[in-house]
């Protein structure tokens, strides 16, 4: 059964740290900016508000009720990249093509379903990379689902590090790493992409935010992986990261779809 077929959101004023929610219809907060917020799978108002008056959450700034697939924006399905064929699970899912490796994923409130541009695009350059070499040591900043992680941990990478700054990803890839059995492959942790980019790899994917892409790409650091790969970036932003890194490293291969471009480096 799907575990999201209702939402109850409430947007408060501020980062949400650690709340003694201890209501089993709370999923998790998502903080973003100067917001945060909080998921339940039903009407927690009074609870929220009455945490608010303890001084335990800021501002209500407003709340919404809405079905899973207007906050995702898309439908949770099942889809293919090469050999890896992704699936929710949970719900009435068809057989795998012949020869692929099925990978439950759930994406819990996290945005995206794995559909987005910049993920399949991502997902196909992992692809096309391991059809040649074999990273050992793979470092994904800002994981989200998780999703990215777990197909290099399953095309052949002996140890992945993902990483987000949100906790509530933490956990959700956390979770799906579990669900795929990696746990003794996948590393998942909190923390700053600007600072885990001194950590020590031969692939590091980034399909992140381009503030934070355009920083990276400024240190020395990220010149110290062998293979790159980054996505998240549109157009005119892609532009200004390419004739900088053209400097540096070669490009291997590009993806575009729609406005949105991926692409895979070698130093």
């Amino acid at each position: 059964m799907k575990p999201y077929d209702h939402l109850y959101i409430y947007e408060m004023a501020g980062r949400v740290g650690d709340v003694p929610i201890s209501s089993p219809d709370y999923i998790g907060c998502w903080s973003e900016g100067d917001s945060s917020f909080l998921f339940f799978h039903k009407d927690r108002r009074a609870l929220v508000e009455r945490l608010i008056e303890q001084g335990d959450l800021p501002r209500l700034v407003d709340a919404y009720d809405m079905d899973y697939e207007q906050w995702q924006g898309d439908k949770l399905k099942a889809f293919r990249v090469g050999s890896l064929w992704f699936r929710p699970p949970y719900g009435d899912i068809p057989s795998p093509p012949e020869g692929c490796r099925e990978v439950p994923f759930d994406p819990g409130v996290v945005f995206g379903t794995g559909l987005h541009p910049t993920t399949v695009d991502c997902l196909h350059l992992i692809t096309d990379l391991f059809r040649t070499h074999i990273p050992k040591e793979v470092l994904d900043l800002g994981t989200g689902t998780g999703i990215l992680a777990i197909a290099c941990a399953l095309l052949g990478a002996k140890r992945v590090t993902a990483v987000d700054i949100n906790r509530l990803s933490v956990m959700t890839a956390a979770r799906n790493v579990e669900l795929n059995g990696l746990t003794d492959k996948i590393d998942v942790m909190e923390g700053d992409a600007r600072e885990m980019l001194r950590r020590g790899a031969d692939l590091a994917v980034m399909n992140i935010h381009f503030s934070v892409l355009d920083e990276l790409t400024n240190r020395d650091e990220f010149y110290q992986k062998r293979w790159i790969i980054l996505s998240g970036v549109l157009r005119s932003d892609y532009y200004i990261l390419l004739k900088r890194l053209q400097k540096r490293v070669r490009l291997v291969k590009e993806r575009q779809t729609g406005h949105w471009f991926s692409a895979w480096f070698e130093t």
